[in-house]
């Protein structure tokens, strides 16, 4: 495997302006890439030169290959940021809140067109089990929510709250929150999809409101209201 030469300030400034480009904090970014905050601080400060595992982890997290971060000449430097700004388009940042009251799952699971669902961190043995029957109750609920009486969907989101319950006791929290994507053929009216997002995260400390990073794909891509930095704004 070729060793590539790692310039710290050079790659400081292309991890900023990546993570700024897609709307992202320090805090985003190191989740998405398995790493802790602190070492995308020292990254950023340009005065530590990163192991290349480490830029490979940011590169796979934002689906860009790992000689981003090699000093390239002008015109190659040109040519790489238009193609990061296509890559926004493919991907968004979607806020999503712990589960713990069937109001919060009232809010979160209503005037959604799909669902998209992550249980990749789930690793204990125990939570296992709870985490693939939360996945059954979600996609079965997607199919027939629409046309169920309201009393009968209050009683849906009281169950689905107590498996949240049940694997919150495993160390992990129940997230959701939805984003938008559109999809635009020609000679065909944009289709404009709100798809609904479950993911399921180690508490680790953390509460409150979470980041899903999202990678569209085929034809969909995000709406340019919903980027929460334009190309035009990361310089």
């Amino acid at each position: 495997m070729e060793t590539m030469e790692r310039d710290p300030a050079y790659i400081a400034e292309q991890v900023k302006f990546i993570r700024k480009l897609h709307g992202l904090t320090q805090e985003n970014l190191a989740d998405a890439a398995g790493l802790t905050t602190r070492t995308i601080e020292k990254i950023e400060s340009g005065r530590h030169r990163p192991e290349e595992q480490t830029l490979r982890s940011i590169a796979r997290a934002l689906q860009i290959d790992v000689k981003y971060f090699e000093k390239l000449t002008p015109e190659q430097e040109a040519r790489q940021k238009a193609e990061m700004e296509r890559a926004l388009r493919k991907m968004v940042l979607v806020p999503t809140n712990p589960i713990r009251s069937t109001s919060d799952f009232l809010s979160a699971f209503d005037q959604r067109h799909a669902f998209r669902i992550d249980t990749s961190t789930v690793t204990a043995d125990e939570a296992l089990e709870t985490a693939a029957a939360m996945t059954d109750y979600i996609t079965d609920l997607n199919d027939i929510w629409d046309d169920c009486p309201r009393s009968q969907q209050l009683e849906y989101a009281r169950s689905f709250v107590d498996l949240c319950q049940q694997i919150e006791e495993h160390g992990y929290v129940c997230y959701m929150g939805s984003h938008r994507q559109r999809l635009r053929e020609n000679g065909r009216p944009t289709l404009v999809f709100r798809v609904g997002v479950m993911t399921i995260q180690p508490k680790e400390g953390v509460d409150g409101t979470r980041c899903a990073l999202i990678h569209l794909e085929g034809g969909w891509e995000s709406l340019d209201a919903d980027r929460v930095l334009r190309p035009s704004d990361s310089a």
